[in-house]
């Protein structure tokens, strides 16, 4: 979904900056690819996030990628292209962890100054580590959380009173088909009664027209 007027924007914003980027991308033979740009099909993001040397991420808008930024106090500018991306990045830049621009308006002045004002100006980096104090301020990590209900299921032999009663339902409940055949039903009727309503209404008045015509001759 990049045109190749917004990679070549990119490009030479990436040229004049005094940093190395790192660009995960499928696309391998971009011509005139600046010396400062390296590009990898795939990227373990967590690792790269968690580097101490980077300065910023640039991203699409989704969700989880905003979260691990967040995670590793990286502050971030989205450009968003579908979904729910348009508004990750307004609430991104609302809680004031980063900027927000689009694609449709990116010029390479807009871009290159977005990027250094993020980097520079330390209120991003420190609200993104606010927020991310926030996040893990938990009474457990994710990992401790995962070992004790495996230890909770195995200590209630299966925790069957935690099963969802949805696991019991017929097949023609857990797909709704018994909701989907009412309303079809109420549907048939409602049109059907509306057609009956339509011609009775039809032939009075047209039996009226035919009658004083008839009594006129």
């Amino acid at each position: 979904m990049i045109s190749p007027n917004l990679i070549q924007t990119m490009m030479e914003t990436f040229k004049d900056l005094p940093y190395k980027v790192v660009w995960k991308y499928d696309k391998m033979d971009i011509p005139n690819l600046p010396e400062n740009v390296r590009i990898f099909k795939w990227l373990p993001q967590q690792d790269v996030l968690k580097h101490p040397n980077v300065k910023i991420f640039i991203f699409q808008g989704g969700l989880q990628s905003m979260e691990e930024a967040i995670f590793s106090n990286v502050p971030l500018i989205g450009i968003p292209f579908v979904f729910d991306q348009d508004v990750n990045v307004i609430k991104m830049a609302e809680k004031g962890i980063g900027l927000c621009l689009y694609k449709e308006t990116l010029t390479k002045e807009s871009f290159k100054e977005a990027i250094l004002e993020v980097i520079n100006n330390p209120s991003y980096k420190e609200r993104t580590m606010e927020i991310s104090e926030l996040y893990k301020d938990q009474p457990m990590s994710g990992l401790e959380k995962v070992i004790w209900w495996m230890e909770y299921v195995m200590r209630h032999k299966g925790a069957h009173h935690l099963r969802s009663p949805f696991l019991d339902l017929p097949f023609y409940k857990s797909y709704l088909l018994d909701v989907i055949g009412f309303v079809l039903v109420i549907m048939f009727i409602f049109l059907f009664i509306t057609a009956k309503t339509i011609v009775f209404i039809k032939n009075i008045v047209f039996g009226q027209n035919y009658g004083k015509k008839f009594k006129q001759k």
